[in-house]
Parts: C-alpha cells; structure tokens; sequence
C-alpha cells in the first residue's frame, strides 16, 4: 500500500507541463498540400472518373428501385384500405425519396463539406 502511495504523491508532485504558445514553432507539414489525382497520369484520371461516374448511377438506379417499391406498397394499402399501412407506406416513400435526393446531389453535397472543411 505505501508503494501505491509513493506513485500517487510522486505523480501528484509532478509539474505539469504547459504547451508552448504558437503549438511550440511545429510547422504543419500538409501546409500548402491539394489532393491531386493528377499526378498518376492522365489514362488513371479518366478511369476513376469513369468508375465513379458508374457507381454512381448504380446507385441512383438502385434507390430509384426502392422508391418504386416504396409506390407500390402505398398503391396496395390503398387498395385495401389499411390506414396504418398506408401511413407506413407513406413514411417509407418520403424517406426513400429523400434518399434519391441525396444520392442525385452527392456531388453537391461532397463539394460543399469539403469546401466547408478545406
């Protein structure tokens, strides 16, 4: 128990220490660095271009699926009648075309944060 002791008085007595005004003359080592996909040459820009652009419709294509199914299960609860299926229907179609939304304005959206960040 004394040992326990010693440590909490030795660490109690330690100066703390105090940082440097200006970070301490460090010098940020990315000050003045842009990602630049550029350099790998020009055939790899136009690949992952084309491979972004692809993905990209894929999912818009793949969210407008869901958005489909979404209008088909309102147009069943409407057809028979369920309010509370139809509420769910509803719910379900507003959050999957908000999801369209995003997934059409992903470039916007990627810009603005780092716009936003850089």
């Amino acid at each position: 128990m004394s040992a326990l002791r010693t440590v909490i008085e030795w660490w109690a007595a330690a100066p703390t220490p105090t940082p440097a005004p200006g970070g301490g003359g460090v010098k940020n080592p990315l000050d003045g660095v842009t990602p630049d996909m550029g350099v790998l040459g020009g055939p790899f820009t136009a690949t992952w271009v084309r491979v972004a652009g692809a993905i990209w419709a894929l999912m818009i294509a793949v969210v407008a699926l869901y958005v489909g199914a979404g209008f088909v299960s309102m147009a069943q609860a409407r057809q028979l009648n369920n309010s509370h299926m139809m509420s769910e229907a509803t719910s379900s179609v507003k959050l999957r075309l908000a999801a369209l939304g995003g997934v059409v304005l992903l470039p916007l959206i990627v810009g603005a944060v780092i716009a936003a960040v850089g």
